[in-house]
């Protein structure tokens, strides 16, 4: 029979499986174990539930930018735009409109009641 790293002797299928370790120093390295990894999982968006970020705070760091499948990769600075890509997208700059009070209309709606409204022109821009 193998022995234990605490001295105890542990079962031959058990050293098959795998295992160097007795019941009682497996359940005690178990508990350890997932006492360190309950550091490692956070909730990466608000539907997906816990996720298992890694060790090492690089790789944990890398898992939370990259997101999951629901959610998108999370952005760390500006999107940077090439100089001739995307400029459809780009707000144009436009000048405000101006208008001026011009009188007043009264006409019936769709119910044949008689509205007022205003009539306004517009200024011509410099």
């Amino acid at each position: 029979m193998p022995y234990c790293r605490c001295g105890n002797e542990f079962p031959e299928a058990r050293a098959q499986l795998g295992f160097d370790s007795c019941l009682e120093c497996g359940t005690a390295e178990a508990a350890a174990e997932i006492a360190r990894r309950s550091h490692m999982i956070a909730p990466i968006s608000h539907k997906s539930g816990y996720t298992y970020l890694g060790p090492d705070r690089g790789a944990q760091r890398q898992r939370l930018l990259e997101g999951s499948a629901k959610t998108p990769p999370m952005e760390t600075a500006a999107p940077r735009i090439a100089p001739g890509i995307g400029r459809a997208a780009r707000p144009k700059p436009s000048k405000r409109r101006r208008y001026e009070f011009a009188g007043w209309e009264f006409k019936p709606d769709k119910r044949g009641v008689r509205q007022k409204r205003a009539i306004l022109r517009e200024i011509p821009s410099d």
